[in-house]
């Protein structure tokens, strides 16, 4: 009967990570998109209500990663929807997430997952060349980061997203709205400069052609001259001239794996002084894993002086190593450019994380004073409400399995968007309009190795835009 009670409890909020992200990632990279999406549907129990906009987010993305435009932007309108109303929170369940774990609130999303709910909306949008609303996305963009800023104002923190501000400028721009376009341009370069540190990526080349074709365009000769001057490496070569009547193709490319937490538990002594050693160091102790749980669990439980804090930590990814060569080819016209890295997922990831992580520490440590606190107190209480003959004996039992179950549930909260790809990738290339043939190539940093990927056959009008997605770059 004790063994039964026992792991019930280690049961309690010791459930693993959901298994479908490996069946999910192994049907988009074998290109089966249909059976992705069969996969993340079939798991919506799995999520539970506790994870309604987790659901939504990893559906709209893999049904935008299977070609299914339309289908994403229903659904990740409904995440949309959901991420405004959950800014108001439920007093029950931080209570319950600060007795038992994190993961019993419902899942929120990172700022940069609300970013990019709305990324994947206007580029399903530019995916079926329906501009208008591609420009609402692209409003919602710009008003969720200004928000963003105006509340994070001051403070080094998340409050700016890079690819999102250039893919707001290259919406504008395809729009005809050269002036908002010129302002995206030049808000991307300035998030560019200024978080290079934490973003991991330089000011892409063709942001940078763009600033100078867009201030000429605007007649803007003495910025056009300055950005000249500061980026000569692409100030020599041949400006677009939009009265030429070009059509342009636009290509995203998606590389490696989106980002995905694991716990990292923090065993030390029971006593004020260790559990505030832990506040201060945060990363000072050894991390059991989720594999050795359970038992540990049992084995302190029982000898009744360890306490274990759990925090979220992002798993160490490779980084893409790749770019893409994009081979365009017409009747009397060949050319091949290349992709260019315009957004790190995993390193925005790590900053959003890095952000709040003081006050989820002070939570953990919070949440397992008070879970050890009450299991002494079970512990005597037990003791004095037996006989003198028994209390030696059930209040140790009593108090081993109260703190078995302390243990056993301090989790963290491990949730992530990790159907979003790790990197994002981009090019424009403008070309006399008619009939091509693109074909894209994955290569390494050194242009070697060229495995073709994909190919499409596009039939481009003067004036005209085309998006290409290659999402299997994972």
């Amino acid at each position: 009967m004790i063994g039964l009670l026992l792991g019930s409890m280690l049961s309690m909020g010791c459930a693993g990570p959901m298994a479908h992200y490996a069946g999910v990632e192994r049907s988009l990279l074998a290109g089966q998109g249909a059976q992705a999406i069969e996969i993340i549907e079939d798991a919506k129990d799995e999520y539970g209500s506790k994870s309604r906009l987790l659901y939504l987010m990893d559906h709209g993305m893999v049904l935008h990663l299977a070609g299914e435009y339309t289908k994403s932007n229903a659904v990740l309108e409904e995440a949309h929807l959901l991420i405004e109303d959950l800014y108001t929170k439920r007093i029950r369940d931080e209570v319950a997430s600060l007795l038992v774990n994190e993961s019993r609130q419902p899942y929120e999303g990172a700022p940069y997952e609300h970013v990019m709910v709305n990324v994947i909306k206007g580029l399903n949008y530019a995916l079926l060349q329906q501009w208008n609303d591609a420009l609402v996305e692209a409003r919602r963009i710009d008003h969720r980061l200004n928000v963003l800023s105006d509340k994070e104002e001051g403070n080094n923190t998340y409050q700016e997203d890079p690819f999102a501000r250039y893919l707001v400028g290259l919406l504008y721009d395809i729009a005809g709205d050269i002036n908002n376009a010129y302002v995206g341009y030049r808000k991307a370069e300035q998030i560019y400069k200024e978080n290079v540190g934490w973003t991991r990526v330089v000011v892409p080349d063709v942001l940078k052609r763009d600033l100078i074709r867009t201030a000429n365009r605007l007649g803007l000769q003495g910025e056009a001259k300055q950005y000249q001057g500061k980026y000569p490496e692409v100030a020599s070569q041949r400006s677009v001239n939009p009265d030429q009547n070009l059509a342009q193709i636009v290509v995203v490319t998606y590389h490696g794996k989106g980002p995905e937490k694991e716990d990292l538990f923090i065993d030390v002594p029971v006593s004020l002084d260790a559990l505030a050693l832990v506040a201060l160091t945060k990363h000072g102790f050894r991390g059991s894993s989720r594999r050795t749980r359970g038992g540990e669990a049992l084995l302190y439980g029982i000898h009744g002086r360890i306490a274990r804090i759990a925090l979220p930590r992002f798993t160490l990814n490779e980084r893409s190593q790749s770019l893409d060569a994009i081979q365009v080819r017409g009747t009397t016209t060949s050319l091949t450019t290349q992709s260019q890295r315009m957004y790190d997922i995993h390193a925005v990831a790590e900053k959003s994380l890095a952000d709040g992580y003081d006050s989820l520490v002070l939570r953990a440590v919070a949440r397992t004073a008070i879970k050890m606190a009450t299991a002494e107190g079970i512990a005597l209480g037990a003791r004095a409400a037996v006989g003198k003959k028994h209390r030696d004996l059930i209040g140790p039992l009593v108090g081993g399995i109260a703190r078995v179950f302390a243990l056993a549930t301090e989790e963290a909260d491990i949730r992530s968007w990790r159907t979003l790809p790790g990197e994002i990738q981009l090019a424009r290339i403008w070309i006399e309009p008619g009939e091509y043939s693109v074909a894209i190539n994955s290569r390494d940093m050194q242009g070697k190795g060229p495995e073709s990927i994909s190919s499409a056959r596009l039939q481009l009008k003067a004036g005209e835009t085309q998006f290409l997605l290659q999402p299997n770059g994972r």
